[in-house]
């Protein structure tokens, strides 16, 4: 693999990670889900893995909406490594901010910072999350 495919391999997957946030924090169920690959499993802590984008969805479909409160993820530091021309790794961190307030400027409540180990394919030409796992690092 050449450079430049390596730099465009990190920029697509810091590209997704950045979408998950921004998914999250729009609260958009159709977007979110649609950065997993169809079989992706996400690792939360202390529960059984959700596999699929059935599931995925599902357990999104039991949180709180935008409607409900004021989230935002942002994210710290993301490091992509190349595997080869389909797959990559990403370790990054995110601090994730939440309020039951849902005008803003919300009351800054930092709810946790969490760390993700990502593995990454590339699907239909376009990169996707094949698994997350999930650290809580600080908790409220």
């Amino acid at each position: 693999m050449d450079e430049l495919q390596s730099l465009l391999i990190r920029a697509a997957c810091t590209d997704v990670i950045t979408r998950y946030a921004m998914a999250v924090n729009a609260w958009d169920l159709d977007a979110f889900v649609a950065l997993f690959t169809p079989d992706a499993v996400w690792q939360r802590p202390g529960v059984e893995p959700y596999n699929g984008h059935a599931e995925i969805r599902a357990f999104m479909e039991t949180q709180p909406t935008a409607a409900d409160r004021t989230i935002r993820h942002v994210n710290g530091g993301i490091l992509v490594e190349p595997v080869d021309a389909d797959h990559a790794t990403a370790w990054s961190q995110t601090t994730v901010y939440e309020s039951e307030a849902v005008t803003v400027p919300a009351p800054l409540v930092c709810d946790m910072v969490v760390e993700y180990r990502d593995r990454f394919a590339r699907v239909g030409g376009q990169w996707l999350i094949a698994r997350r796992d999930t650290t809580v690092v600080f908790k409220r």
